[in-house]
């Protein structure tokens, strides 16, 4: 009997031992993939706030030369051969970002409000500031939806 109980005591110590080893095992695993998964994590938060950044300073720079060449039209009340020639560079150079760095959504819309400003300059349509507002408003608007902060349209409910 005294043999059994050795036997038993004997074989408690051996498995309390493995079960130890095998929990602190377990728990050294699972701490190693915690940190793996942070770390990622942490990674992809950076990572994901860099290029939204990068985005933002993408569509400011692409709005600014629209925005100059209107307020020339509108303060002057016609656009000089050199306004267009520099309005086309920088055209040509915004247009390029986004083709590599917007998704085609936003591509198209930018495309239609710059159509738009070119058949006024060429006489092919009559100028409409609220027609050229809406289209600007639908760009933005899928430019908001492409950053994520919203995706509602934007509309101008003013009476100008």
């Amino acid at each position: 009997m005294e043999e059994v109980i050795k036997f038993i005591g004997g074989t408690a110590i051996v498995i309390a031992t493995i079960a130890w080893l095998i929990k602190s095992l377990i728990g050294h695993l699972l701490s190693k993939d915690v940190e793996i998964f942070k770390s990622n994590l942490k990674y992809q938060s950076e990572h994901g706030n860099h290029l939204l950044m990068q985005k933002i300073a993408l569509y400011k720079e692409v709005a600014n030369p629209v925005i100059e060449l209107i307020v020339k039209a509108q303060h002057n009340g016609q656009l000089s051969k050199d306004d267009l020639q520099k309005f086309d560079k920088d055209r040509l150079a915004t247009t390029a970002l986004l083709a590599m760095f917007a998704p085609v959504t936003v591509f198209d819309k930018y495309n239609q409000m710059i159509d738009y400003i070119y058949d006024a300059v060429e006489l092919k349509q009559t100028w409409r500031f609220d027609i050229f507002r809406g289209k600007a408003l639908v760009f933005l608007s899928s430019v908001r939806g492409d950053i994520g902060l919203y995706t509602d349209a934007v509309e101008y409910n003013g009476t100008r």
